[in-house]
């Protein structure tokens, strides 16, 4: 359920919901990591309920680790980019998208090419404008108590940032080889400004879209009257969840990894 509009907060619009997965991926070489250094990348993935207007987005975080949040105070370390790696109407095609070109051919003695990708939690989402920028706000359903990976990830169990989306040609510290095919009424609405609120959220529908995410709040429901049923799953993400299942058959039998591990206890694997 989201409280779209809630008494106390009429000036918050939802513009989408959806469920959210989080993931990382271990650094080559290191099949068990223990902590944020031993890690090549954490992403997120973004299941709207809405399928037929928007796509299922994987977003790549740039620096490892998701903004820290500490209400009231403005850290560096509170902002962060990351980018739409991936797009597809298709979740098992997105989620797939996190093993590309990891099959083959095999590593060395065997080795896999890049280790396996794990989910680390996953929950609900929702998009929502409030006055004149907007958020990106989340409740996690699993792992139903953090563990040293949601800790040490920032993955809380729920939170709030600001969020905006950057104009194709303005700076950024993240170097992407293509920029996102937007529509003119798109681009239109930047209006000459370099980062501007995603409303609508089509943007995040667009591969090498970039976004600038900040730490706002660690009270959803306080701050923007929003209060989502963590538990509640869409086509979309059940489909998902059943291939990252079917997978981590191949993957414990294999490659003697648990790819839901961290999902399900909050440990690292």
């Amino acid at each position: 359920m989201v409280r779209a509009q809630a008494r106390e907060h009429p000036d918050v619009h939802v513009l989408e919901s959806g469920n959210v997965a989080f993931f990382y991926r271990p650094k080559k070489g290191i099949a068990h990591p223990k902590g944020p250094d031993d890690l090549e990348r954490v992403y997120f993935i973004l299941f709207p309920d809405d399928q037929s207007r928007h796509q299922n987005r994987l977003l790549n975080v740039a620096h490892g680790v998701f903004p820290r949040i500490a209400p009231g105070v403005a850290l560096p370390a509170e902002r962060d980019w990351a980018f739409v790696e991936d797009v597809n109407h298709d979740p098992r095609v997105v989620v797939d998208a996190l093993e590309k070109n990891v099959s083959a051919p095999p590593g060395p003695c065997g080795q896999r090419v890049r280790p396996w990708a794990r989910i680390a939690g996953e929950g609900r989402y929702a998009l929502a404008r409030h006055g004149d920028h907007t958020h990106l706000v989340y409740y996690l359903h699993q792992p139903s108590q953090a563990g040293p990976v949601q800790r040490e990830l920032e993955i809380l169990p729920e939170a709030s940032y600001v969020v905006a989306v950057k104009q194709p040609f303005a700076p950024s510290e993240i170097n992407l080889k293509e920029k996102p095919a937007y529509p003119e009424n798109l681009i239109k609405k930047f209006d000459g400004h370099g980062w501007i609120p995603i409303d609508p959220t089509s943007y995040l529908d667009y591969q090498w879209t970039q976004i600038l995410l900040i730490g706002a709040e660690t009270d959803v429901e306080k701050e923007l009257g929003i209060r989502l049923n963590s538990g509640q799953e869409n086509q979309a993400d059940k489909e998902a969840l059943r291939l990252l299942r079917s997978e981590s058959t191949e993957a414990a039998n294999k490659w003697h990894v648990e790819i839901l591990e961290p999902m399900l206890k909050g440990a690292w694997e």
